[in-house]
């Protein structure tokens, strides 16, 4: 019999919110309260979530100030079947994909004429620029192969609290992101999230280290 994926759905606070809301999720699986506001200064992030989210690796930084305990794991270039292995053991477990949404519900999302001037012209000066224009963080609950579908809970606005439901194939379509980061050097450089994955657990659980997940 499978372990029962349990976890408290909520709204992303914001626009930019879906990573918080995400840690917040998972952190819940475990009985840990997490606050998205709370979490974005944990990060750091506070001048820059609005225009550019927060990447995972600050996610694992600002979640292991507020709780030692808890542990991120990874994965790139991951499976379906990686999915629905970790689902098998009971983790609900993160994506980050190019989210489908209708309508922008928050109205505080950052792009606007300017932004696309400052895109133009780093293309024109050679930087690296970023392609991908809806990276979002969900939580995958099932994956169901004979019927081809993959259940989620997204944050993003009235999504929030009820499941939806994306075909595999547009899933795998759409399972990757990318950023703008900087080096060691401070200088801009290209950064692709293929195929992410990643899960929550206390310290002490290496059932993600045995699955091929590294931790964060």
């Amino acid at each position: 019999m499978k372990p029962k994926i349990s976890f408290s759905r909520v709204k992303q606070l914001t626009g930019s919110y879906c990573g918080p809301a995400v840690m917040q999720m998972l952190a819940s699986s475990l009985g840990v309260s997490v606050y998205q506001e709370t979490l974005v200064d944990a990060c750091e992030a506070r001048k820059t979530v609005m225009k550019e989210g927060i990447s995972l690796i600050d996610l694992a930084k600002g979640l292991r100030k507020l709780n030692p305990d808890l542990i991120v794991w990874a994965k790139m270039d991951s499976k379906i079947e990686d999915i629905k292995e970790m689902l098998d053991f009971g983790y609900p477990v993160a994506v980050d994909w190019q989210g489908i949404f209708t309508e922008d519900e928050y109205g505080d999302e950052i792009w606007n004429r300017s932004d696309k001037l400052v895109s133009w012209w780093g293309k024109q000066m050679g930087e690296p620029v970023s392609v991908g224009e809806q990276g979002h963080y969900c939580i995958a609950v099932e994956i169901n192969t004979n019927k081809g579908y993959l259940r989620f809970a997204d944050p993003y606005g009235h999504y929030a609290g009820k499941d939806r439901f994306v075909a595999l194939w547009e899933f795998e379509e759409r399972w990757w992101d990318d950023r703008i980061d900087k080096d060691e050097k401070g200088k801009k450089k290209y950064v692709l999230e293929n195929r992410l994955m990643f899960v929550v657990t206390k310290k002490g659980d290496k059932t993600p280290k045995k699955l091929g997940m590294v931790e964060v």
